[in-house]
């Protein structure tokens, strides 16, 4: 299943970042996929490549990373593809698209409540961190 939630999370990811031939908002899609973009690098400074997994079990020898945007949220790097995708999205509407980021969506929330649980066998602290953190949007979920 873990590998499943992979291949559907790039697949996803390549259906919305194809090239589409009407023009949205461009400027704000623009906007919202560099925030995103944006976020993730933010991520990548306080969860360093090695530490984490493109599988959702935590890695072995990983460290809970707990500073950074993973003050406000858990998942912030699926935050950060989901905005991506978003901004994507708005720059160039199309229905297959719009569905591609639907299902790009679902499938890390599958991915992170997936996490989640080994998250919580292995981090002793993870059940304390979890309750003052959002899920994946801060202030919100």
């Amino acid at each position: 299943m873990a590998r499943l939630l992979v291949v559907l999370q790039f697949a996803a990811i390549a259906a919305v970042l194809l090239p589409a031939g009407r023009a949205g908002a461009l400027w704000t899609g623009l906007a919202i996929a560099f925030a995103g973009i944006a976020w993730v690098g933010w991520t990548v400074l306080f969860n360093r490549w090695g530490n984490f997994n493109i599988r959702p079990e935590p890695k072995a020898g990983a460290r809970l990373v707990t500073a950074g945007p993973y003050r406000w949220v858990r998942h912030p790097m699926y935050l950060g593809s989901v905005a991506i995708g978003l901004g994507a999205c708005v720059a160039g509407p199309q229905v297959w698209r719009i569905v591609a980021w639907l299902v790009l969506s679902a499938t890390l929330v599958a991915k992170a409540r997936r996490e989640e649980a080994g998250l919580l066998r292995e981090f002793p602290g993870y059940a304390d961190y979890r309750r003052g953190r959002a899920f994946l949007i801060p202030g919100i979920w």
